[in-house]
């Protein structure tokens, strides 16, 4: 590529599929910068490193061109944990893409945008996020697709920093020169070249879980449904999608808050990386799922 890509990732206990994230990036990336760790949240509930599979998936992927830095430690919130694997950014990085753990991307898709970039000199990018609900045949629509609900790509400079994770936004140098302000928005990326992201944010039971209690806690707090896990996600992904009239949607967000958010087939093919693996992903919902009727 013509351009010089870094895909920043903060990660933790995000085993879902970081194996499939880390392989749909690595052909096109220069570098992968990952922090992993727990937040003040998990550290208050005795947790100083992943638990699952996560270390063990960052410690053995395959890296023969060197392309990953992976930094552990423990983090007052995700503002501070970005910016824990910043210092390993290399000056001649062009862009830094922000890439969860739960998200993969089509080689095809990451090549058209390198060249949009190149092209077009954007200084920042959303990205649309097709968000797999209760497996990978269903994604949230409505709320899910607004237009930049995810801020995904920036140019970046040397000595430039996270100003926050949330919204993401990377801070330049006092003084160093930038380009001026370019964006390209996620509706136009959709529409203009057929662009999303593969979200696999709401597929794996212990996932969803996870995600609440963090969530109800910290980011949506009251405007969160107080019982959402048990009272939404599991009833859907056990047949139940009536669930979703009662609700506006399957969001954890509450139905004034976000408009409705109902699931729709999906109806396209996914990323190399998930469809290769598709028999043991579908086999991690089907053994949780089997856990947590069973409590």
């Amino acid at each position: 590529m013509d351009i010089k890509i870094a895909f920043g990732m903060i990660v933790f206990e995000g085993d879902y599929v970081l194996k499939e994230a880390l392989e749909s990036v690595y052909p096109y990336a220069e570098q992968i910068l990952i922090a992993e760790g727990p937040v003040q949240f998990w550290q208050d509930r005795g947790r100083t490193t992943s638990t699952d599979n996560t270390n063990s998936i960052l410690d053995n992927f395959p890296d023969p061109d060197n392309k990953i830095t992976v930094v552990h430690g423990k983090y007052k919130e995700k503002d501070e944990q970005c910016q824990a694997y910043m210092p390993y950014l290399k000056d001649d990085i062009d862009y830094i893409w922000n890439l969860d753990s739960d998200e993969v991307f089509k080689g095809e898709d990451i090549k058209k945008i390198a060249e949009i970039l190149h092209e077009e000199k954007y200084t920042s990018v959303g990205v649309r996020s097709c968000s797999f609900y209760g497996g990978f045949d269903h994604y949230i629509g409505g709320f899910e697709l607004n237009r930049d609900n995810f801020l995904r790509i920036f140019k970046v400079y040397p000595g430039a920093t996270w100003l926050t994770h949330r919204p993401p936004t990377i801070k330049p140098q006092e003084g160093t020169p930038v380009l001026p302000p370019k964006h390209l928005d996620s509706d136009t990326l959709w529409n203009n070249y057929g662009i999303q992201m593969y979200h696999y944010s709401y597929v794996f039971p212990s996932q969803v879980k996870n995600k609440l209690e963090y969530y109800k806690a910290k980011v949506s707090r009251n405007n969160c449904h107080p019982n959402y896990f048990n009272e939404i996600y599991l009833p859907w992904i056990t047949g139940n999608k009536e669930v979703e009239k009662a609700w506006n949607g399957v969001h954890e967000f509450l139905p004034q808050i976000r408009g409705h958010s109902y699931t729709e087939p999906f109806p396209g093919t996914h990323p190399d990386s998930i469809r290769d693996n598709m028999i043991n992903l579908e086999l991690r919902i089907s053994n949780e799922l089997q856990e947590y009727l069973e409590k």
